[in-house]
């Protein structure tokens, strides 16, 4: 699913479609939690859970599901934005963002052109093509110094007053210094592997003079992603994402 840096930066753009964050209304520690939240469902990186705990989706699963609603039916304390406090209301809407977003790309990205189903037929190599594409789609955002600096300042001035009730409050303070660290990465492929290592493994690519021959063809391996994505189908993806977002975190705090 996409990185953690396209998914904080396309949790603010719905927040401030959806006019719910006016800069000038919140406190940097919102602002802060927020972004967090927008990262947390990966939290599983570090304590490494599975995949359902915290995306409340199965992917084995092709009928249509409802992440949001699975979230706070599990987490029933968290239901009521009016009893949280602000922190933690804010951390809760941007892991609603995370999970639509995640939902939307398995749905409109990934199962039609690189699942079981797809032309590519859900292999190894359509695997790593989905993950090419991931990455890049993340390194195009990292590519602006200043969008990083203010990421990375809103998740260190978060004080971390979040009370979700299923994350230890040390837990998620080591997961907001990993989340911080990725917005200091330069927009290159050097780090891809951490993200493919499965993948390339899979594909032969076990050693660096491998994976130094790997990068060489990956403009070769991005074309051919787009090419059966298409760049219109991409930019529709974002576009549904964030109107469902919208619509999601409304919903919430209505």
């Amino acid at each position: 699913m996409p990185p953690l840096v396209s998914h904080m930066l396309a949790a603010r753009r719905a927040a401030e479609s959806a006019g719910l964050f006016d800069p000038d209304a919140i406190s940097d520690q919102e602002t802060g939690a927020f972004t967090l939240g927008a990262t947390t469902p990966d939290i599983r990186v570090i304590t490494r859970w599975e995949r359902a705990r915290t995306h409340f989706f199965d992917l084995d699963q092709e009928a249509h599901q409802d992440s949001v609603a699975a979230f706070l039916n599990a987490h029933p304390h968290l239901r009521d934005p009016a009893a949280l406090s602000p922190e933690t209301r804010a951390w809760v809407c941007g892991f609603i963002a995370h999970l639509v977003m995640d939902e939307s790309y398995i749905e409109q990205i990934y199962r039609p052109y690189f699942g079981q189903r797809s032309a590519l037929g859900g292999g190894e190599r359509a695997n790593l093509l989905d993950r090419v594409l991931q990455y890049e789609l993340d390194r195009r955002e990292r590519e602006s110094p200043g969008t990083m600096s203010d990421l990375r300042d809103a998740l260190y001035g978060c004080a971390l007053d979040v009370d979700c009730g299923f994350i230890d409050k040390s837990t998620l303070e080591q997961w907001r210094d990993v989340s911080a660290s990725l917005t200091e990465h330069p927009p290159d492929w050097e780090r891809f592997t951490y993200i493919a290592s499965r993948h390339l493994k899979r594909a032969g690519v076990t050693s660096d003079a491998e994976y130094r021959q790997f990068l060489e063809q990956i403009p070769e391996l991005l074309e051919e992603t787009l090419r059966s994505v298409g760049t219109a189908k991409v930019e529709a993806f974002f576009e549904l994402s964030q109107e469902r977002t919208v619509v999601a975190l409304k919903e919430y705090l209505a």
